[in-house]
């Protein structure tokens, strides 16, 4: 049931006329929007209420590696205990961060985070964005600690934009060292869909991670040729909504470029709630540990049998 009130709330989102998606997204390698925006929550890589149910993709079955409950929340097992907070300088947002600035200068990738179903609710993934941060990252998550979980008010790319606005700005300096060359777009779900759409055309963001999602229509995967960064898909096995999709994704990603897609059987849901965001929060910090600091330990873990041993099936390519 949980798996099914996930998917509703996926990506509804305000009716969009089916002739105008037509208009908009033919499936015209020539026809790239200039832009990754959509009248609809996750962008062009996302689709509307209307479209939803020709696309209902995801099995049935056990999923064993799902959280049997929500985990203690911690200040992450990193060297640095993070913490959530709100920034008055980046309103409708969620901040995730070191506690302290780490000594030593430390150099402190960025991630802008969205939430499942396009929320504006960013305290559903503490546990996994604290874990994050407390390896040295700072996050800018849509929505806030305590913000709508329902569908009437979601997050579209500005949000996500917004949050890469203000990094650039300078305004996330207060948190630390921050390395704009070493900028990724994330998120579950619609969040998800809405961190490749922000990617989409936007040079400033060099890693795009997809957490249990991938494009829903055949004729859109076109767009994936403007796609030019490597990108990661953490995927809930085949009960995950995400399943068939991400394998189609993986397959036309362009020729040559850096991918990984993973699966671990916990179903949509992912393992988002459990301590430290249990085996997603782990595979989420080696990849990047391994992708921002060349940590040779998390390199390991992502391509030498260390995600085989935690249950994971494991492709990858081009690194």
């Amino acid at each position: 049931m949980v798996q099914f009130y996930t998917f509703l709330l996926l990506v509804l989102a305000p009716l969009f006329p089916t002739s105008a998606l037509a208009q908009t997204f033919k499936p015209d390698p020539g026809n790239f929007p200039v832009k990754g925006d959509g009248d609809f929550a996750g962008g062009i890589f996302s689709l509307s209420l209307s479209d939803l149910g020709k696309y209902t993709t995801g099995g049935s079955g056990p999923t064993p590696e799902a959280p049997s409950g929500a985990g203690t929340k911690t200040s992450g097992s990193g060297p640095y205990p993070a913490r959530m907070l709100t920034d008055s300088t980046l309103p409708g947002h969620t901040i995730f961060a070191p506690k302290a600035i780490p000594a030593g200068n430390l150099s402190m990738p960025f991630i802008a985070w969205g939430n499942g179903a396009c929320t504006l609710n960013s305290g559903t993934y503490e546990n996994l964005l604290v874990e994050i941060a407390s390896y040295g990252y700072v996050i800018a998550a849509d929505g806030t600690p305590t913000g709508s979980s329902g569908t009437s008010s979601q997050s579209k790319v500005q949000d996500m934009r917004d949050s890469l606005d203000w990094a650039f700005a300078g305004k996330a300096a207060k948190y630390g060292n921050i390395d704009l060359t070493k900028v990724t777009t994330a998120g579950h779900s619609c969040g998800g869909l809405e961190a490749m759409s922000t990617a989409y055309h936007d040079a400033r963001v060099k890693r795009i991670m997809m957490f249990n999602i991938a494009i829903f229509q055949d004729d859109r995967r076109y767009l994936l040729a403007e796609i030019k960064v490597p990108v990661a898909y953490l995927i809930g096995g085949k009960t995950d909504m995400g399943y068939s999709t991400s394998a189609k994704d993986y397959a036309l990603l362009n020729a040559g470029l850096p991918k990984l897609r993973v699966n671990l059987e916990t179903g949509h849901g992912g393992t988002f709630s459990a301590t430290n965001g249990g085996k997603q929060g782990k595979a989420a910090v080696n990849y990047l540990e391994w992708q921002w600091r060349d940590n040779a330990t998390a390199k390991a873990y992502i391509l030498n049998g260390g995600l085989v041993k935690d249950n994971w099936v494991v492709e990858q390519a081009n690194w």
